[in-house]
Parts: C-alpha cells; sequence; structure tokens
C-alpha cells in the first residue's frame, strides 16, 4: 500500500461566476490559495486555481451574482473536512465579491491518486517511484 500524505496530492479549484472579470481583484487567485493552503492542510505549490468569470449563470431563477465552485483533491475532502471548507470558502467568496451566502455553491470531489496526472505521469505513479516500488 503506498502512502499518499497531503504534500503529494494537489487540489484543484474551478470558480466559475457571473461576476464580472473587471470586478475579481488581481490577487483573487493567490488568496483562494492561500486560504485553501490552511484550510486543507496542502503547500501552496500543490494547488491549481481557475476562474471563469463573465459566466451566464443563474440559481434559483433570480438574476443576480452567483459562483459555483468545483474542489477536486486526492484527500483533504470529507464529510466534516467539507463543512470547515465551505465555511471559509463561503465567506471568502462573500466577502471579496458581494456574492450571497445563498448564492454560492461548491462541490467536492475526492480523488484517488491514479485519477490526476502531473509531470508526464500520475500521482499513484510519481509516489511509487519516488518510494522505490
Amino acid at each position: 500500500l503506498i502512502n499518499f500524505s497531503s504534500k503529494s496530492a494537489m487540489p484543484m479549484v474551478s470558480v466559475a461566476t457571473n461576476v464580472l472579470m473587471t470586478k475579481i481583484p488581481e490577487d483573487f487567485e493567490v488568496k483562494l490559495t492561500d486560504l485553501l493552503a490552511e484550510s486543507m492542510g496542502k503547500p501552496r505549490e500543490r494547488i491549481m486555481i481557475v476562474v471563469d468569470a463573465g459566466r451566464r449563470m443563474v440559481h434559483g431563477a433570480t438574476p443576480g451574482p452567483v459562483c459555483h465552485i468545483a474542489v477536486k483533491s486526492i484527500g483533504c475532502v470529507g464529510e466534516q473536512l467539507n463543512i470547515q471548507h465551505t465555511q471559509r470558502i463561503t465567506d471568502f467568496i462573500h466577502g471579496l465579491l458581494g456574492v450571497p451566502k445563498d448564492k454560492i455553491i461548491l462541490e467536492f470531489y475526492d480523488l484517488t491518486p491514479h485519477q490526476v496526472g502531473f509531470n508526464g505521469t500520475t500521482v499513484a505513479d510519481a509516489v511509487a517511484k519516488r518510494e522505490g516500488k
């Protein structure tokens, strides 16, 4: 059995919103990276953020700002952890972008190491090679 520490995995976060790109601070991705690094216990070098702003989106058939966030990670997500992550991310998005908290929707995906490719191989293969297996 290969041990996958929190340092070997990399959260991938996609933020889709109808907030215009011009309304999103230039350091948004860096600030979100730092928040996730703290919340998930991951090195910031392993976190990837993708922002898709200005999308045509609606939640509840009502106009106004909305945000959908998908968090994919090998570990560091789960029933109790996702409550903590959701609180922190929701507060961050609400405070920085002004999206109402009830219009911020998050999805969490717990990936297995063979589902993530990086640097020409999968995380599972890279860890196995590093451990000499």
